[in-house]
Formats: C-alpha cells, sequence, structure tokens
C-alpha cells in the first residue's frame, strides 16, 4: 500500500517512582522524520501492454466514457477520458471511483498498444500522492476460454443510457459447457452513437455486456474532459 504523509510521533510520558517520589518522568519530545516518509507514494499495479479498444483512430481530445462495472456484489465505476491525440496515438486518463480515487494516464496507440503510463491517487481528505510511472507488461494470453456460442441471436433495438437514447445492436450468445451439461447465455449492445474508448466491435462502441457472474454497463459519455494527471 502506499505511504501517507507521516505523522509527528510523541514518545510516552514515562512515571517513574523513585523513594516515594512521583512526577520524576521525561518530558515528551519530537522525533524527526526522514523527508523520504512525508511522501505520499501511490500503489502501482503494472498495466497489460494492451488496451481493450483497438479502434481509437479519429476520437477527439475531450471525449469520455462512464461504466459501471460489477462482479461478484461489488460495484465500481470507471471514466475514460482522452487527453490529448499525437499523429499515432491517444494520451487516455482511466479513472477508478473509491477512496483513494486511482487515475492511470495511458498512451495508446490507435490499434490498442499500451506504451507508457503514470498513476496518481486521490484521496477524500489530504493532498494526492505524487505521480509515479507504471510499468507496462506483456499482456496475458487468452487461455482456453469458454469456446465459441452453439447460438448467437442479433436483433437492431433502442436502449436508454440516462437521458440518451441509442439504436443499438443486441446479441444475444447461448454458450454450453459439454462436461456438466449446463447452459448460459451472455448479452452484449453496441451502438456507433458510443465511442470506442473501452470496447470495440463492426457495430460500434459497448453500451453493455452482461454474463450470469459480471456486468459492465454504460452510464454516460460526452466531450469536454478534464484531466487530473497535468
Amino acid at each position: 500500500m502506499m505511504t501517507h504523509e507521516a505523522m509527528i510521533r510523541f514518545s510516552p510520558v514515562l512515571l517513574v517512582f523513585v523513594s516515594g517520589c512521583a512526577g520524576c518522568g521525561s518530558a515528551s519530545r519530537l522525533e524527526s522524520v526522514p523527508a523520504e516518509m512525508k511522501v505520499y507514494r501511490p500503489s502501482v499495479p503494472p498495466l497489460a501492454d494492451r488496451h481493450s479498444s483497438g479502434r481509437l483512430a479519429g476520437i477527439a481530445p475531450g471525449t469520455w466514457v462512464r461504466y459501471r462495472f460489477a462482479s461478484n456484489g461489488s460495484e465500481t465505476q470507471v471514466t475514460l477520458g482522452v487527453v490529448r491525440a499525437e499523429t499515432d496515438a491517444l494520451w487516455v486518463e482511466v479513472v477508478e471511483e473509491g477512496d483513494p480515487k486511482k487515475a492511470s494516464l495511458r498512451r495508446i496507440t490507435f490499434g490498442g498498444e499500451v506504451t507508457s503510463a503514470r498513476v496518481r491517487e486521490f484521496p477524500s481528505s489530504g493532498p494526492p500522492s505524487e505521480i509515479a510511472d507504471q510499468p507496462v507488461t506483456p499482456a496475458p494470453s487468452a487461455g482456453f476460454g469458454q469456446g465459441p456460442p452453439t447460438r448467437v441471436t442479433k436483433t437492431e433495438t433502442t436502449l436508454k443510457v440516462g437521458s440518451k437514447e441509442v439504436a443499438a445492436t443486441l446479441l444475444r450468445m447461448l454458450y454450453r459447457d459439454e462436461a456438466i451439461g449446463r447452459e448460459h447465455e451472455d448479452e452484449a449492445a453496441w451502438s456507433t452513437a458510443v465511442p470506442t474508448l473501452l470496447e470495440d466491435s463492426e457495430w460500434g462502441g459497448l453500451v453493455y455486456r452482461k454474463s450470469p457472474s459480471e456486468s459492465v454497463t454504460l452510464v454516460d459519455w460526452g466531450d469536454g474532459y478534464k484531466a487530473l494527471i497535468q
């Protein structure tokens, strides 16, 4: 975990009773704190070198999307905002709500490769942490997964996201585990009205995706994003 701003420590007052006399103990004294202990350093987890979207070209600086992630009874909200653009990459800030709020500013090529990143934490009280470099490591292999779906149905529909309505493509995918003879259905909805900052498909950006154990849901999107890491 990170090191918060160090607090001044006081030695306890020792009451020594000698020859029936009280009050002969030592007084409180201040101990010096090393300068490096006063620096609030963030927790810096490694970051996979592949972003979940490979269609970042053409997304304007200031564009942002916000999603709610739910899994096993817990929820978190994540915002992705475009800070600036280069000829072949975007600087995207990914902010996870909580205490502390965590911001990760990432340089991502239009094809989805993460080339560098840095992080900062913002507690609900007190100053933010220092800015630290975030190590980028090779993304883990996909593994075996659950295999292709046994059935896919596609429908065109209209979905409401906050106060907005969007035309969307809804996919329902049926999976069957032959080993235990059990089936489950996943759903995913996509819209060309949604920026492809989190995930992309031939039908546009992600509106929602859900399975029996987890879900990702679009909360809102817009422009005018203001970065936390300057």
